[in-house]
């Protein structure tokens, strides 16, 4: 009976730790993050603490930006475009999922589930690595 309490408590604080650094990453992805992918475009994603994101894209001396929400909710990193900006560059009733990873101060994203191909194109581009 003493293991098997044991066991249990164990169980649960390797549960209850990754539940915390699931929250710490969650905290540490709030910043600036600039692509690795430099071919023709610089790419640069902004998250704020309150939940919005800023991405703005340089390609031909061109640039384009595009605003909207995000939120992380058990892991999964959630965004849709917001009406805010003109032109927003998916629909705005569309929500992409990706999960992340975020090693010291690189960011990579891989897509679960989303209808905008542009969007879902630019997240899995290569690495992000903050600036700021």
């Amino acid at each position: 009976m003493r293991r098997l309490l044991t066991g249990i408590l164990l169980l649960s604080a390797a549960f209850y730790s990754g539940c915390e650094s699931a929250k710490k990453n969650a905290n540490k992805i709030h910043g600036t993050w600039q692509s690795l992918w430099q071919n023709d475009m610089n790419l640069q994603l902004h998250l704020s603490e309150d939940g919005r994101f800023k991405v703005t894209l340089i390609r031909t001396g061109q640039v384009h930006n595009n605003l909207g929400w995000y939120s992380i909710k058990d892991s999964i990193f959630m965004l849709r475009d917001s009406i805010d900006y003109p032109l927003p560059v998916c629909n705005i009733a569309d929500t992409g999922k990706y999960t992340f990873r975020l090693q010291q101060d690189t960011l990579q994203f891989k897509i679960i589930e989303d209808k905008c191909e542009r969007r879902g194109g630019a997240l899995q581009l290569d690495r992000f690595v903050r600036i700021d």
